[in-house]
């Protein structure tokens, strides 16, 4: 790979010498001109000679070949032009407006999925600059609410086998006064209810240990020895912690988001009618049903983005690699094809994310309304926009560019020297 990044100066080497041989063109041409006129001139003194002695045999004056020189600078001025440019098979493998077209549509069913289906978790009224709102709670997350449920609303028999099944010692309901935990949000209080790696961190260590970890209202963490210690329990403490999440699940309270224990620690911000920091939103949020089901509800929005974004690639927008082509070849149309694929998302993303914006505004500034699905893999998007920008790859890349434009540059000199003459006489435009 490395006489790849000799390609760009050997390029400009090139250019330098087609200038020169357009300029050796130019001048060959007007000497062919002057010569011409030079000869005319002597054809026009021997015909009015042989006038003058009544002969009627005349020479015809020559017409000098114009039109095949100024062809020729055409070809040349059009591979001249080929700088800083790409071949039309690289071109091929940007984005061209149907591909922005698709992202555009896809991005726009998320948006309306996110309207229709996603909503907010539940029925409720939303209070705002002291007028009160109706929001309807999303159709999808009101079914997955009711997995686990029996025909009179109490929790199914399999549910409670899982909790016994796979009973923890951290899993209490109120802590110390003036911590701001109860029944209800006690798992967002909870730090080995996180469903995430952080979650599993602290559950083993609460498991191992015999404790409850918590971070109260003021942002303080306790831990209280519920317990006694057991370090044998570390063996089987993953799978303990992973299917006390489970049954968790389909409770009424349900499991935060992941990540919620972080957020509820931000104790910045004045938002609302009762001036809530951050923290207080994010618990606010969950009472009001904003855990793992309706997360579920919320990636609808990103599963109609990936299934029209990744079927168009697949099936239209991408180039096929010819596995007879070298290694580098193939290696570049992957990399290219994955390179336009992330353009896409991130473009559906982005109109997404503007719809969810919108979506906020339309609900009087209602917290629930956020789609944190649809924002996650926006920032994802967005990360993967630098990564593509500042990637080592990138002057293999270019390099492998630079010798497909060389390629069709060469292509393009060799075709106009053999062009025909306008009248099909069969001579080279060279003169």
């Amino acid at each position: 790979m490395e006489d790849f990044y000799k390609i760009k100066h050997e390029v400009h080497k090139i250019e330098k010498e087609q200038v020169a041989s357009r300029k050796e063109v130019i001048e060959t041409s007007e000497v062919a001109m002057r010569q011409s006129s030079e000869i005319n001139d002597l054809i026009n003194r021997v015909n009015s000679m042989a006038e003058s002695l009544n002969q009627s045999h005349t020479i015809e004056p020559i017409e000098p070949s114009i039109v095949d020189i100024e062809r020729l600078n055409v070809f040349i001025n059009d591979a001249i032009q080929t700088k800083n440019s790409k071949s039309t098979s690289d071109k091929a493998l940007n984005l061209n407006k149907v591909d922005v077209l698709v992202a555009c549509i896809a991005g726009g069913l998320a948006v309306l999925v996110d309207f229709l289906i996603v909503k907010v978790p539940k029925d409720m009224n939303f209070n705002n600059n002291g007028r009160s709102y109706h929001h309807d709670g999303s159709p999808l997350t009101n079914m997955l609410r009711k997995i686990g449920v029996d025909e009179n609303g109490n929790e199914a028999k399999w549910i409670q086998t899982l909790e016994k099944w796979f009973h923890v010692n951290y899993d209490k309901a109120t802590g110390e006064k003036g911590s701001g935990m109860y029944p209800k949000n006690h798992r967002v209080f909870s730090l080995a209810h996180d469903p995430s790696v952080i979650g599993l961190i602290w559950g083993i260590r609460d498991i191992v240990c015999g404790t409850f970890s918590y971070i109260d209202k003021s942002g303080i963490l306790h831990i209280e020895k519920v317990a006694p210690a057991d370090v044998s329990k570390i063996f089987y403490a993953p799978i303990l912690w992973l299917g006390h999440i489970i049954s968790d699940i389909f409770t009424s309270q349900g499991i935060p988001i992941p990540g919620t224990c972080i957020l509820r620690t931000l104790r910045i911000g004045s938002f609302g009618d009762k001036d809530r920091t951050i923290g207080e939103i994010v618990e606010y949020m969950y009472v009001q049903g904003y855990d793992l089901r309706h997360l579920a509800t919320m990636s609808t929005c990103r599963l109609v983005i990936d299934v029209v974004i990744k079927l168009y690639c697949f099936l239209i927008a991408e180039k096929k690699p010819d596995h007879t082509l070298p290694f580098y070849e193939q290696e570049y149309i992957r990399v290219k094809n994955e390179e336009k694929k992330r353009k896409l998302m991130f473009l559906a993303y982005s109109i997404a994310v503007a719809g969810n914006i919108g979506k906020v505004a339309a609900y009087q500034g209602n917290p629930l309304a956020i789609n944190a699905a649809i924002w996650y893999q926006f920032a994802r998007e967005a990360i993967s926009q630098i990564v593509i920008h500042t990637n080592d790859n990138k002057p293999y890349m270019d390099a492998i560019e630079n010798r497909h434009m060389i390629d069709e540059t060469f292509e393009q000199l060799l075709q106009s020297t053999s062009c025909k003459s306008p009248e099909g006489s069969g001579e080279s435009i060279i003169p």
